[in-house]
Parts: structure tokens; C-alpha cells; sequence
């Protein structure tokens, strides 16, 4: 549950958006892709009406480098706030793989930590929430038990070719693209696990603010690979007493695909004695036995194209095993201890733009 220590005000917002950004250039139009996914959510909740906050955690820039959080325009909104963190790096450096990978899950639990929604939405910097989506939060329904899934689209988009267009014009073309679907996927029956939505689900997971209290945000990893997490933190929150609330096809997250999606940089790393082993379990005793092997043994371990220096832990052993336990019934062992999300440090905070809710909230305090 929300601690004491946490941010609050006399006037509660409905819907906290929590996002991460970074300015070591990911990728050539990242900072274009962020800025007109900010600026288009202010928009889209703003012309819901939907009392909101969005929050900006800039982690572990780099000190050559401007901050995202200075080069965004102004936002002018009467009912979302705009507020950023600046996480230094030296909160990033104590991670295997922090010389390699620039960012770390404790990104968005930085922000999940500090929102003072009724609901809370971590999502990807450069991803965009659709008409139906944003319709869908604004008829402020929604279940504080639930953990709610939405479909990401991806589709291809040069972000320079849409400039003139203003923020309406442009996410009505966003809509009207062809793309992938990521729908649901069938769970491996011999995982014996709980048959969650899990395809994708870190660019969509919308929870109340107590349930993700409970779970204490993202499960901890002590590198920065984050391999499982998303899907992790779904069935923690389902085992924690949560349940699955997954949203109709037109409510979606559209994400302009680039090269460096984590689906497309993570690869099994196999051993000559494990394919051996493997083989010989699946012939004389089938799937679950050289899944067992698999979870025991840790293997095939996985390697992140752009981290060659850490090795992570194969699926079965990362997640198909605690979440087999907790489908049987077994009690989570939290991963994140109560201060989880930074919530000590000192943090540096910006506000980009506050809405009337906020500014009669600081007043009446």
C-alpha cells in the first residue's frame, strides 16, 4: 500500500501516465518520437477531460548530452499535469550491463512510485494510445482490481514525413495504417501457468495505484537486460489478487517500429551438452520433463544483442517457474523492498505544465 512518504495532494487525478525517456540518441529520431508522443497524449486527455498527470523519467542521462526533458515544447493543458525526474546515473551504474544498456526497469517504477493517480499507466516513450483507448479511460470506470491489457500495433512510420500535420490530423493517420497485431499468444501447456496476456504487455499495463502498491512496481533485476519483467509483473499482480481485463481490438497501443525492439535484440545462447540433454529428455520422456531440466539447469540462457558482457537467465528458470508456483497457490516473494522506485532519493522534479486540478490542489494545501 502507499506509504506515507509518497506524493499527494488534497485532489487525486484519475489517471497517472508514467513514461522514460533518455538522451544517449537510441535511436535517429528517438527525441522526435517523444516529443510528438508526449505532446499528443496532453492532447488526447485534455480533449477527453480527463483529470491526468503525465510523468517524464529522464534516466541516467549523459552529461555530453542535453536533457530530453529541456528540449520539450511547452505543454498548455487545464487538466494534465506535466511533471519530469532526472535520474543521475549513478543509480544506473551499480547494474551488470550499465556500461552496454542505457536504461533500467527501475525507470518506470521511479514514476509509478511518485503518481498520484486513482489508476496508474506506464508506457513506452514513443508509443500512442488510440481513440477508443483514450474514450475508454476517460469514462472512468474501471475496476481498481483489475489489471487491464490493451494490444500493441506496430506499424511503419517515418516520423519526418508528418511535421505539418497537427496532433489530431496526425493520430487519425496513425489509426488508419496497416500493422502487426501483437494478440494474445497460447502459454505453453507444460508451463503450467496462468493464461495471461502477455504479448507486448510491457507497452500496456494499467492497474490502480494500490494494486501496483502491492506489487511494489516492476519485479527487481540486477542488471540491465530486463528480460520477462513485464510478463513477470503480470502474474505477480495476479497471484497478489488481481485479475485480467483484457480490452476490446480497437482499444490499442501504436508503436512506430524501429530496429532496436527488444523482441528483435534478445537471442538463446545454447551449450553442446544442453541441446544434447535437451533432445534426449524430449524424445524419451516429452515437453515437461526437458522443461524441468530446463528450469533446474537454468539454460538456454539469453544474450541482448547490445549487451554481450551479461548472460540472463533462461524463460523457464525467469519466469515460467514462479509463475507455476503462484498459479499452484504459492505465497509472492516480493522482489522490491518498501522503498522500491527510488523512494528516498532526492530526485530532481520539473513541472512542464500544471493543470487547474493540480493548481487548486497546491493552493488548498
Amino acid at each position: 500500500m502507499p506509504s506515507q512518504s509518497d506524493a499527494r495532494t488534497s485532489h487525486t487525478p484519475y489517471l497517472s501516465v508514467v513514461t522514460y525517456v533518455r538522451n544517449d540518441g537510441y535511436t535517429a529520431d528517438y527525441e522526435k518520437r517523444v516529443h510528438r508522443a508526449a505532446r499528443c497524449l496532453v492532447h488526447q486527455l485534455t480533449m477527453a477531460a480527463l483529470e491526468s498527470e503525465l510523468i517524464l523519467v529522464e534516466w541516467n542521462p549523459q552529461s555530453d548530452r542535453p536533457l530530453v526533458l529541456d528540449q520539450m515544447k511547452e505543454f498548455a493543458s487545464d487538466y494534465v499535469t506535466v511533471r519530469g525526474y532526472v535520474v543521475p546515473a549513478k543509480y544506473h551504474d551499480r547494474y551488470r550491463g550499465s556500461s552496454e544498456g542505457g536504461l533500467h526497469i527501475d525507470a518506470p517504477n521511479v514514476g509509478l512510485r511518485r503518481a498520484r493517480g486513482q489508476f496508474l499507466l506506464p508506457k513506452a516513450s514513443d508509443t500512442f494510445l488510440s481513440k477508443a483507448l483514450v474514450e475508454t479511460l476517460a469514462a472512468q470506470t474501471l475496476n481498481e482490481n483489475g489489471i487491464y491489457r490493451s494490444d500493441r500495433f506496430d506499424v511503419e512510420l517515418d516520423m519526418n514525413d508528418y511535421d505539418p500535420l497537427d496532433d489530431e490530423a496526425f493520430l487519425t493517420h496513425l489509426e488508419g495504417l496497416e500493422g502487426h497485431r501483437c494478440g494474445r499468444l497460447q502459454q505453453p501447456e507444460h508451463w503450467q501457468i496462468r493464461d495471461l496476456h502477455t504479448n507486448a504487455c510491457g507497452d500496456f499495463t494499467l492497474m490502480s495505484r494500490q494494486l501496483w502498491h502491492r506489487v511494489r512496481g516492476y519485479p527487481a533485476d540486477r542488471t540491465t537486460l530486463s528480460l520477462d519483467l513485464d510478463s513477470l509483473l503480470l502474474h505477480l499482480a495476479a497471484a497478489c489478487g488481481g485479475e485480467e481485463i483484457c480490452l476490446p481490438e480497437a482499444c490499442r497501443v501504436i508503436k512506430p517500429v524501429h530496429s532496436r525492439l527488444h523482441s528483435l535484440r534478445t537471442s538463446q545462447v545454447w551449450k553442446p551438452w544442453q541441446r544434447k540433454l535437451d533432445h534426449y529428455l524430449e524424445r524419451k520422456y516429452g515437453h515437461l520433463w526437458a522443461h524441468r531440466a530446463r528450469m533446474l539447469l537454468n539454460y538456454p540462457r539469453r544474450q541482448v544483442r547490445h549487451i554481450p558482457s551479461v548472460l540472463g537467465p533462461s524463460a523457464e528458470r525467469n519466469l515460467a517457474w514462479p509463475a507455476s508456483r503462484w498459479a499452484r497457490g504459492a505465497k509472492p516473494r516480493l522482489t522490491q523492498d518498501e522503498m522500491w522506485g527510488l523512494a528516498k532519493e532526492p530526485l530532481n522534479e520539473r513541472i512542464l505544465c500544471r493543470a487547474r486540478w493540480d493548481t487548486e490542489a497546491k493552493a488548498a494545501a
